[in-house]
C-alpha cells in the first residue's frame, strides 16, 4: 500500500471535528437521546485543543454569558436556569446528559459545570472522559482525576451499589452536620471528608475535599489503590460539603 493510500485512508476514518452550534435549542435537541450536551458560556477555551475523538459523544453549543431563551412565555437569561445554578452566573463550561435515557438519576440532567476560573486542557479533558453520573458523583471523580498524584480508586468500575451507599451516607452526615464513617459499608474500604465552609460552589468543594484526604496517609492511601470497583458521592447541607468514598 502506498503512503498516498495510507493517508487517504486516514483521513476517511478520521473523527470529523464537531459543529459548533450557536442556539442553545437546536442544540438540546439533536443531542436528545443520543449525546450529551456541552455548553460553553463564554469559557475561552479553544475547542482546537481537543482531539475530534474527544468530542465524539458529545453535542457543542457556545452561547454569550447573557443568552436569553424562551420558555413557557418567559425570556430569561439560560444561566438563571435552575440546571444551571452551580456556575453561579458565570461563564464556564456545563454538560447536560441527553444520552443515558435509562438513568432517570442522569437523564435530562446537568452532570458537569465547570467555571472559567478552573478551564484549563488538562480539566477539561478530565471533564469529557468521565463515566455516567450525577453532577455530585461526576465532579468528585473529576477533582481526584485531576489531582497531580492521579489516584487510581477512580479507574475502576463505578459500582452502582457503592455509589448508592455513598449518596445515603452523605445525605446522613449532611443531617447531622458531622463527618463520621458509616457503622457498615457494603465495600471493604470507606473514606469520608468535609469541605471548608466557605467553598460554597460544588467544584471548589470538591478539590477542597480531595486536598483533605490528600493530607491524611490512611484515606489517600485507600484513594490511590487500584480497586476493581468505586463509589463517590458529595452532599451539601447549605454549609458544608460532605463527601464519601467506598472501594471493593
Amino acid at each position: 500500500m502506498n503512503p498516498t493510500t495510507v493517508c487517504l485512508l486516514t483521513l476517511a476514518f478520521a473523527p470529523t471535528p464537531p459543529e459548533i452550534h450557536t442556539d442553545y435549542a437546536a442544540a438540546y435537541h439533536q443531542a436528545r437521546d443520543r449525546k450529551l450536551l456541552l455548553v460553553d458560556f463564554e469559557s475561552g477555551f479553544d475547542l482546537n485543543r481537543l482531539s475530534p475523538g474527544q468530542l465524539s459523544d458529545y453535542v457543542v453549543c457556545r452561547v454569550p454569558a447573557d443568552c436569553e431563551i424562551e420558555f413557557d412565555g418567559e425570556t430569561r437569561p439560560l444561566l438563571e436556569f435552575a440546571a444551571f445554578r452551580h456556575l453561579e452566573r458565570q461563564p464556564g463550561l456545563a454538560i447536560i446528559d441527553l444520552k443515558h435515557r435509562g438513568r432517570p438519576d442522569v437523564y435530562k440532567q446537568t452532570v458537569s459545570v465547570l467555571p472559567r476560573r478552573h478551564v484549563t486542557t488538562d480539566k477539561v479533558r478530565a471533564l469529557l472522559d468521565l463515566p455516567a453520573g450525577t453532577l455530585t458523583q461526576r465532579t468528585l471523580v473529576w477533582a481526584l482525576r485531576v489531582h497531580p498524584q492521579r489516584p487510581r480508586s477512580v479507574y475502576g468500575v463505578p459500582d452502582p451499589r457503592l455509589m448508592a451507599h455513598c449518596q445515603r451516607h452523605c445525605q446522613v452526615q449532611c443531617r447531622r452536620n458531622d463527618q463520621h464513617h458509616a457503622a457498615s459499608n457494603p465495600g471493604r474500604s470507606e473514606i469520608v471528608a468535609e469541605s471548608w465552609p466557605w467553598n460554597k460552589n460544588i467544584v471548589d468543594a470538591a478539590i477542597d475535599i480531595v486536598w483533605s484526604w490528600s493530607c491524611s496517609s490512611g484515606h489517600w492511601s485507600a484513594a490511590c489503590r487500584p480497586w476493581r470497583a468505586y463509589g463517590y458521592d458529595m452532599q451539601t447541607n447549605g454549609q458544608k460539603w460532605y463527601a464519601t468514598g467506598v472501594f471493593d
